[in-house]
């Protein structure tokens, strides 16, 4: 059958498809059926290792994202107390976050301590009785009881007639970092110098990546700092959904500014070559149909897409202007020719170009990265389909007249013809480009931080550390699991490690410790502190009974009784701010603050009590990481050089082949002459430059009959990738920002080494010269 029937069934079944994808899509998009993800973090592959210390991982990161926390502050109590009450009922009545309620009920908590006190003592009337040294004892509990201001009962003389519970309670005061915080209601309120100011913990009642969640949160939140304004106290907010809100916002506005600056680029990018706006209208609908059918099936195969997916997908299908610069730059030097007549000879070269941009793609879905995956296939199934759309729908319109352009760029083929004539000229360039490029990356730096995957305004990052230093000290993000077979076992090891903990702050190499067990004894230890109270003689009780006139017989009755009272355990402690470090039975959390000697922390690990360490570790595995892609990249070139050898011959795989791998080298030179520092991100997008670049070369070697039009249409396919790639480089978020800079500047130097120094094939004739049929 003749072509152009084919090209009818072809344009009809593909029409078919793109309407029942639409129909789908927007069925599951009304019926909420569709989920966009937010989830910077979700980009990131899981680690690999314990099952348990990933669940511990993934414990503690839940415990942080679900919670927002507010600082207030104020002048005075009155002006503290209203804005408590105002963000109590707000937030209450909001239906945003769970029901507030106070961080931890003091007089409730002191209740359940004195009422399993039996087992607990403080460290230095431990010490006491392990040395047996029981004057030492009555004598701290004779001072205690005659020191003023110390209210003394009777009862509590009969229920503790040595007063250790209240030196036990004094203890825990120590473990305060800030002696000046007190609970004031049931919240954490600092009086010091600057003022007063108190902590309120929000719990979110839905994900904090919600996109719709997001929306009505921060409208709440700024709702409520307009209250606070006329209150007169000032609100200090942050947390993982202050910081997911601004990366949201963030990403639409750079959707936003992309799809407009690039919009308009190209607008008066084909308005320069072509003379008509129709190729940006023509271009809308291949990139359109290719968005469309890439994000139906990214979502059928994902189950869910991340708007970063948009943000790089998006883009990377602009590429197909690419193919359609070049088939309507030649089809206008022929315009009396039937467009599918033009298109024949040229489909080789446009589909060896399609080939070998999602060679890219393909090798970019072997990273272990989802987020890569994702835009992988996002633009794999994206950029094929805009592709056909393209082939399908140009050959159908009349031809464009770019022949001012043409002439406009004619310096382009001439320099290029001038540097083929001079080979002596072309191989000096060469070695000098090579040589110095060379040479440069030897300075080039990496940077592995997986901070810089998350984009970060000043002003957030300015109030997250408000509310640290004020009550949370500097916590890390590192932490001591601690496993076991029982929660005796558990217990145990706690207490061996806080020893060694409390000794490295003494050395000043950790500022703080956050432990279940520095306010709960192990059961062990409780029995082991009954135990050595129920050894004190009768004798030395009785003289200490006749010094305060008491009764005998009740303190022999307390002694007496010891073992049947009950002692402190985990369950009962279940309203503390801190029982969240009781994962279970058998897992305790110790979380740290301020390290100063990492090594010596790591030297307290064993089987049974691990570091962990996310943002070093997964920093760590992102080095890894970038480390693979690299070679990767240099496996990715050895494969192109295979496939352009079986399809061009042997002799054609120099020409085609550096052009881009001098670009790839003066890429990564003058990011290290300007001192950037590269990272996974920059890597990936060497292989965008690897598809694109080498496109550049194939167009030149099949084009010695028309070395003016190729270098007309490959200008224009370089600047429209220049305008989508060049507002990447100016992105918030760094890894974006490194991923536009590199492809920015591969595509550019790619472009003028296929000008200057891919030989041309002069056995290739792109268009025969003939009549068209009548």
């Amino acid at each position: 059958m003749r072509f152009s029937n084919w090209q009818n069934k072809l344009t009809a079944l593909w029409l078919c498809i793109l309407c029942v994808i639409a129909l789908a899509l927007g069925m599951a998009w009304l019926n909420k059926g569709i989920s966009i993800d937010t989830n910077i973090f979700s980009l990131l592959p899981e680690s690999h290792q314990d099952e348990n210390l990933k669940h511990a991982q993934q414990y503690i990161n839940q415990q942080l994202n679900d919670k927002v926390f507010v600082v207030l502050d104020a002048k005075n109590d009155q002006q503290l107390e209203q804005a408590t009450q105002v963000l109590k009922t707000q937030a209450n009545k909001s239906g945003f976050f769970h029901p507030l309620r106070s961080q931890v009920d003091p007089d409730r908590f002191a209740q359940v301590l004195y009422q399993h006190k039996t087992g607990l003592l403080s460290k230095t009337d431990r010490q006491i009785l392990q040395e047996k040294d029981y004057a030492a004892l009555m004598e701290q509990s004779l001072l205690q009881l005659m020191s003023p201001g110390m209210p003394i009962t009777a009862d509590m003389l009969k229920q503790d007639p040595l007063m250790l519970f209240s030196r036990y309670v004094l203890s825990l005061s120590n473990l305060q970092n800030n002696t000046d915080i007190n609970l004031e209601q049931g919240f954490a309120t600092l009086r010091d110098e600057h003022g007063i100011s108190r902590l309120i913990v929000l719990q979110l009642n839905n994900s904090p990546y919600n996109i719709a969640y997001q929306d009505q949160t921060a409208a709440f939140i700024q709702n409520m700092n307009q209250q606070f304004i006329q209150l007169q106290v000032k609100p200090h907010w942050t947390g993982t959904l202050l910081f997911a809100q601004f990366g949201t916002f963030s990403a639409k506005e750079e959707i936003s500014t992309i799809g407009v600056g690039s919009t308009i680029g190209i607008l008066l990018l084909v308005w320069f070559g072509f003379r008509s706006l129709r190729p940006m209208l023509t271009e809308m609908v291949a990139v359109g149909a290719g968005c469309l059918v890439a994000f139906a099936v990214t979502y059928w195969i994902f189950g869910e897409i991340h708007l970063m997916t948009l943000v790089f997908g998006a883009s990377l299908i602009g590429v197909c202007v690419d193919f359609s610069f070049y088939f309507m730059a030649m089809q206008s030097q022929h315009r009396m020719m039937n467009g599918f007549d033009v298109l024949k000879p040229l489909l080789p070269s446009l589909f060896v170009g399609l080939m070998t941009t999602l060679l890219a793609y393909v090798v970019l879905s072997f990273t272990p990265f989802p987020g890569f995956k994702q835009i992988a296939v996002f633009s794999m199934v994206g950029l094929s389909s805009a592709w056909i759309t393209s082939i399908l729908l140009l050959p159908r319109l009349p031809a464009l007249n770019a022949e001012p352009a043409i002439r406009r760029l004619s310096f382009i083929g001439k320099v290029r013809s001038y540097v083929q004539l001079h080979k002596t000229l072309r191989h000096t360039l060469i070695l000098l480009i090579v040589f110095v490029t060379g040479t440069s990356l030897f300075f080039l730096k990496s940077n592995d931080d997986i901070r810089n995957l998350q984009s970060m305004d000043v002003a957030l990052k300015q109030e997250d550390q408000y509310v640290r230093s004020r009550f949370m000290q500097q916590q890390s993000s590192d932490y001591f699991v601690i496993q076991g077979r029982t929660s005796a076992e558990v217990e145990q090891r706690e207490q061996e490690l806080l020893v060694k903990l409390t000794s490295l702050q003494e050395t000043g190499k950790l500022g703080g410790v956050q432990a279940l067990g520095q306010w709960i004894p192990s059961l062990e230890l409780q029995k082991q502190n009954i135990a050595m109270l129920k050894e004190i003689p009768k004798p030395i009780l009785s003289e200490y009974v006749q010094a305060l006139q008491l009764n005998i017989e009740d303190v022999l009755n307390w002694q007496a009784g010891l073992y049947e009272r009950p002692i402190l355990t985990a369950a009962s402690f279940k309203d503390h701010p801190l029982y969240f470090l009781q994962m279970s039975s058998t897992q305790r959390l110790v979380m740290l603050e301020n390290i100063h000697d990492i090594n010596a922390l790591q030297q307290l690990t064993n089987t049974n009590i691990k570091l962990l360490r996310p943002v070093n570790q997964l920093s760590e595995l992102f080095k890894q990481h970038r480390e693979h892609a690299q070679s990767l990249l240099i496996s990715a070139l050895m494969i192109l050089a295979i496939g352009l050898g079986i399809l061009y011959g042997k002799k054609s795989i120099l020409p085609l082949i550096l052009p881009v791998s001098m670009a790839l080298m003066t890429t990564f030179a003058i990011q290290a002459w300007m001192g950037i520092e590269i990272n996974l991100f920059s890597i990936m997008g060497t292989f965008l430059i690897i598809g694109i670049g080498v496109d550049y070369a194939i167009f030149y070697h099949h084009g010695h009959d028309h070395p003016q039009v190729v270098g007309m249409a490959l200008f224009l396919c370089m600047m429209s990738t220049f305008f989508g790639f060049g507002l990447l480089s100016f992105s918030h978020t760094y890894a974006i920002h490194s991923f536009g800079l590199t492809v920015l500047l591969g595509v550019i130097f790619s472009f003028i080494y296929a000008t200057l120094f891919t030989s041309s094939d002069v056995k290739h004739v792109v268009v025969q010269q003939y009549q068209p049929k009548s």
